[in-house]
């Protein structure tokens, strides 16, 4: 009975993970850029039985979330006009420099942001958008020209208008590609990091994919989906709970039958 206790336990660790899994799914299904995950599992250690009978019959001792897998294909894609919006179409990830670490992301809602008075392009939360080189993007201040009347005389001067130069990002974000992309690790909000299993980011210099002004990628969650999965996961959780309320009502008969 104590097998089929730990059988039904480990089903219901494993299904609460999976549970977890989609309902962040769900969390996130209106986040910029974000990646669905999905789990799976594999079965534990078999061992043989104690009978006489049948010396070769195993049985299984339960269920385990194995690993997590990142679902990297792309969203769907909305436009909204903004210069600071980008979508990558393809398989391809922005690379940003977030507090000296590089990370990977497909959320192109960029922002502005001023370090010493210089402009330059980042994410939301303040990493540095890596140009193709690794480097920095600094932006460019527009100005315009004004007339202005000293001692009599009229000239013009370039004045500051507060906008920047956005018509020549498409040429200098970089874009950035994985063997496997579904392999790259979360760490933070949408970015991600190489691992083994990805392999090291490679620079898109063949134009694979393509970079997109005014658009934005959105969640790639599929809400019936998310829905269906998680039925299947509820009802997979309510049977391990099943079993461990049944091996535990056995325990409790062989006890009174011991005493």
């Amino acid at each position: 009975m104590k097998t089929a206790f730990h059988t039904g336990v480990s089903g219901l660790v494993a299904y609460q993970h999976m549970l977890d899994t989609i309902g962040n799914n769900i969390a996130n299904i209106n986040t910029v850029g974000f990646k669905r995950q999905s789990v799976s599992f594999e079965d534990l250690l078999y061992v043989r039985m104690n009978t006489k009978s049948a010396p070769d019959l195993l049985k299984g001792v339960g269920t385990k979330a194995a690993y997590t897998q990142l679902h990297a294909d792309q969203g769907r894609v909305t436009y909204t006009g903004d210069g600071l919006d980008f979508t990558i179409a393809g398989d391809g990830f922005f690379q940003v420099d977030h507090d000296g670490r590089r990370e990977f992301t497909r959320d192109g809602e960029f922002s502005i942001g001023l370090r010493s008075r210089r402009p330059y392009l980042t994410t939301s939360d303040g990493a540095y958008v890596l140009s193709m080189q690794g480097r920095r993007i600094e932006l460019k201040e527009e100005f315009e020209e004004r007339y202005v009347i000293t001692d009599g005389q009229i000239s013009t001067e370039q004045v500051p208008t507060g906008r920047y130069d956005l018509s020549e990002l498409l040429s200098e974000i970089g874009i950035f590609r994985f063997v496997n992309p579904h392999a790259l690790e979360p760490v933070s909000s949408t970015r991600y990091t190489a691992t083994e299993a990805s392999g090291a980011a490679a620079r898109d210099n063949r134009g694979v994919c393509e970079l997109v002004q005014g658009y934005r990628e959105q969640s790639n969650t599929v809400l019936s989906d998310e829905m269906e999965a998680m039925i299947r996961a509820q009802r997979a959780y309510q049977a391990s709970a099943r079993v461990v309320s049944t091996a535990d009502q056995l325990e409790e008969i062989v006890n009174s039958l011991r005493n």
